[in-house]
């Protein structure tokens, strides 16, 4: 299934991230649809690319499933793009750079990572994941939960 071309333009020209980010907030309460998939595949491409796009396929796989298995769990969101956008949670979407990718070559990489991780969540590594950290920081969080993983410059923790 390709991403109709509407979403290529929304994704890659027409909105920035912060409006996209917004859209998705007004449109999430109907889930249903491309739009909705689209949606929530775009936010995260977005969580892919901004947490790892220096990282191996693995690595953005890993992060690929934290973002969803937050949405499973019933300590987060159930959506996506809330659990991307809820605050403190992301470092990227506090900070300054909520501008369209630059790297297109990234880009298209987290974008296609991002479509195969949202349609087959199941074939994901780390179950029950919910956590990480880049290694040259260590979070306040870390002591409650059990580190499963290393995988590039980032720990994965479960609770």
């Amino acid at each position: 299934m390709a991403i109709p071309r509407l979403g290529r333009r929304l994704m890659h020209k027409v909105l920035p991230l912060a409006a996209l980010a917004a859209l998705a907030f007004i449109l999430l309460p109907v889930q249903q649809g491309a739009a909705y998939t689209e949606l929530e595949v775009g936010c995260l491409a977005l969580n892919i690319y901004y947490e790892a796009r220096g990282e191996s396929r693995s690595g953005q796989l890993a992060v690929a499933s934290v973002t969803l298995n937050r949405v499973r769990s019933t300590r987060y969101p159930d959506n996506v793009c809330a659990v991307v956008w809820q605050p403190r949670q992301f470092s990227w979407t506090a900070m300054s750079i909520r501008q369209q990718p630059r790297h297109e070559a990234a880009w298209r990489s987290a974008l296609a990572l991002a479509t195969k991780a949202y349609r087959d969540p199941a074939g994901l590594p780390l179950k029950g994941v919910t956590h990480f950290h880049a290694r040259e920081v260590r979070p306040y969080w870390v002591s409650h939960l059990r580190l499963v993983d290393e995988i590039g410059n980032h720990l994965f923790y479960a609770s």
